[in-house]
């Protein structure tokens, strides 16, 4: 789930994003630049009586702007602050009733409660992953291995984004990444699905799988998120958006973790938090959106 973002990632980013709550995106407080990583140095601080110390040992002379060494905040450690923002503003935890009136789309037909037939539908389900398995996985491995803990390096390589030209971005896909793994983690625990992999050992992924519950798919959810926060950012890579996100949900069920109703819940749970916070207060968020537009006008 959790793509963990610590965006960190030798870019700049804070990126250790992990997706699934195996996601990394640097769940750690990993602010610290790659640039000014750890370098060790070798001191001799005693010389011996009556000598000079073998550092500097002087203040520099007081400047009034000193003030200004504080930035820029690592995007990931940002993003925080907005993510606040959207936990207070918004009522992100009662799309649940939106998902239980939902009848097209069929995300809870694997549930007694909500489907007689559950048992074929679940069936159906493991059948479809049966047949990723077997056509799908060994081609998709090293993509599937990659985009684990490191999904978000898809969407900056794909629009070629980079630190100083947009700064402002990163946040929006660090945003993105705290977002899904707040809420994802809500729905698991209040949906408790089991992983398709406990009901047909037979998948066998090759990770895994994940420590915690499968409904709705983190992947899926923080994918979507991210795309859909970027289209209001650049609207102009909307198809190439949707097709990363549909295309990280998917290899997720190539790799037998989770079921294709798991990742529909995800896109539909990502659609629902876009929109409470493109039409409800959360005026952070928005400009933060607008900041980041500029990046790309």
């Amino acid at each position: 789930m959790g793509m963990g973002m610590g965006m960190g990632m030798g870019m700049g980013m804070g990126m250790g994003m992990g997706m699934g709550m195996g996601m990394g995106m640097g769940m750690a407080f990993s602010a610290t630049p790659p640039e000014l990583g750890f370098r060790p140095l070798t001191l001799q601080y005693e010389l011996g009586p009556n000598t000079a110390p073998s550092f500097p040992n002087t203040l520099l002379p007081p400047n009034p702007s000193g003030k200004d060494r504080v930035g820029p905040w690592d995007p990931d450690v940002l993003s925080l602050l907005h993510l606040a923002e959207f936990i207070k503003k918004t009522d992100w935890h009662m799309i649940k009733n939106d998902i239980e009136a939902d009848t097209t789309l069929k995300m809870l037909h694997w549930r007694p409660s909500n489907n007689p037939n559950y048992q074929a539908f679940i069936s159906r389900e493991i059948a479809q992953l049966e047949l990723l398995m077997q056509t799908d996985r060994e081609r998709y491995m090293a993509e599937i291995v990659a985009q684990h803990d490191n999904a978000p390096g898809y969407w900056v390589n794909l629009m070629a984004i980079n630190a100083p030209q947009h700064h402002n971005t990163l946040v929006v896909i660090n945003l993105a990444v705290r977002i899904g793994q707040i809420v994802a983690a809500y729905y698991k625990d209040h949906y408790k699905r089991t992983r398709p992999s406990y009901v047909c050992p037979g998948l066998l992924p090759a990770f895994g799988p994940p420590a915690h519950a499968s409904f709705p798919s983190g992947h899926s959810l923080q994918s979507w998120l991210i795309s859909l926060f970027l289209e209001n950012v650049a609207p102009s890579y909307k198809k190439e958006l949707y097709w990363l996100a549909e295309r990280v949900a998917l290899n997720r069920e190539r790799a037998g973790v989770h079921y294709r109703s798991d990742s529909v819940c995800g896109r539909f749970i990502a659609e629902k938090c876009e929109k409470k916070i493109t039409t409800s207060t959360c005026p952070g968020i928005k400009q933060l959106f607008s900041d980041a537009a500029k990046e790309w006008s």
